[in-house]
């Protein structure tokens, strides 16, 4: 694994170095001891609580910081922003650890702490992002770090991020423009998005004027070469995570907790590993991975207490499940329609799918899987929708360990002891 070091030196010596050890690099920016401090643009006698904005005294700091492509440090104290917040450039450094940059309760608009288009080598070090405690007006969408278009090699690491109404981070880029090479490592993200109505619920859905790019405390949309690593995402209003349209991509030694809807989702994506997770007591699904994913791996996790499946998987390609702990999902009943039968620890099935990818060479083996007498079964798999399904060395355990295939295709279905 890559091993990063941060040394910190009084005054004018702080210098900011990364090694490499296996990985390549572990950070974007060249080392360098050349820095300045935001301190150095704000006005003689400046407040430190949060009380006065200087966000436009922070705006030339960034800009000063960018054209020299110096490193941009800012000190421990308060920092004031509204919705617009701060415009970021490429070949940033920011090192942050004990700054706060608290979004004024007075926002009215869809806005972030930080926003950058097409950026390349930027590093956020350290710093906590925070709303107020009590919330904005409903649809206000306030995000941490907002990125768009074709951003390369962002590095985002030992922040924290609470009471925000979007993402702690999202990263948008598009088909014909990908971000590249993002790394997202030790990163807290609490209470974040806007409320996400379950499917059974009166008012299912997002709030009014809330987007799907408004759900997931981390949320990458058309990303290539991603990690992210160990970080905790707990209580978000909607999704834990959400990766569209993503691509080699690793999400390894995470936790997430107590989100309203799903834990880990994956949608459109390819050639993503996710090992080593804590994925718990999510009001949805633990881990959906759909709509043509491709090549995809959930291997080493602890997947409990989910309210619908421990994993959904419909309409993908390749799938490999193994090593993991599925415990007492499906805790929510099941709705009258066929598709609301999803309290088996896994489903595998078909669902609207605008890939048009049929369910399809995928491999179950290994796992443990824990049951109650509520659920329907541990895997449920519908063959009509599903071919060269492999179910091998799993351990069944619980008061409906069985495994539940429906339909006449049964040559789909491969069990085996």
């Amino acid at each position: 694994m890559a091993k990063k070091t941060l040394l910190w030196l009084p005054a004018c010596s702080i210098v900011c170095f990364f090694s490499c050890t296996g990985l390549r690099q572990t950070h974007p920016a060249t080392a360098s001891h050349s820095f300045i401090s935001v301190t150095d643009f704000l006005p003689k006698g400046f407040s430190k609580d949060g009380s006065v904005s200087y966000q436009l005294h922070l705006q030339r700091a960034l800009d000063a910081a960018a054209g020299k492509r110096l490193t941009l440090f800012f000190p421990p104290m308060i920092y004031a922003l509204d919705e617009k917040g701060l415009q970021l450039h490429s070949h940033l450094t920011l090192l942050m650890h004990g700054a706060v940059f608290q979004l004024r309760k007075e926002c009215t608009e869809d806005g972030q702490a930080f926003h950058g288009r097409d950026l390349q080598q930027v590093a956020f070090i350290g710093g906590e992002v925070c709303g107020p405690v009590e919330r904005w007006p409903e649809g206000v969408n306030i995000r941490g770090i907002h990125l768009t278009g074709r951003c390369e090699k962002i590095r985002i690491q030992e922040m924290y991020f609470h009471h925000l109404t979007s993402n702690a981070v999202g990263v948008f880029a598009a088909a014909d423009a990908w971000a590249k090479d993002i790394w997202i490592t030790d990163v807290v993200a609490e209470e974040g998005c806007n409320e996400y109505g379950d499917y059974l619920s009166g008012r299912p859905g997002p709030e009014t004027n809330s987007s799907r790019q408004d759900q997931g405390l981390i949320a990458l949309y058309y990303v290539q070469d991603f990690t992210v690593r160990g970080c905790r995402l707990e209580r978000s209003r909607s999704d834990g995570t959400h990766f569209y349209r993503c691509r080699e991509g690793a999400f390894v030694h995470n936790r997430v907790y107590a989100a309203r809807m799903g834990g880990y989702f994956l949608e459109t994506c390819e050639n993503v590993c996710a090992s080593d997770n804590l994925i718990l007591n999510n009001g949805s699904r633990g881990v959906t991975i759909e709509r043509g994913s491709k090549d995809c791996l959930l291997q080493g996790n602890i997947i409990a207490h989910s309210g619908r499946e421990g994993l959904w998987a419909p309409n993908c390609t390749g799938l490999i499940v193994t090593g993991n702990h599925f415990t007492y999902n499906g805790r929510k009943a099941n709705g009258a329609k066929k598709e609301q039968l999803w309290n088996a620890n896994i489903t595998i099935n078909s669902a609207h799918d605008p890939t048009n990818t049929l369910t399809r060479d995928y491999l179950i083996s290994n796992n443990i899987v824990y049951t109650s007498n509520s659920q329907i079964a541990a895997v449920r798999i519908e063959t009509a929708a599903a071919k060269n399904i492999v179910i091998r060395q799993n351990q069944f355990l619980g008061e409906k360990d069985l495994v539940v295939i429906e339909g006449e295709e049964l040559e789909n279905v491969t069990m085996e002891k």
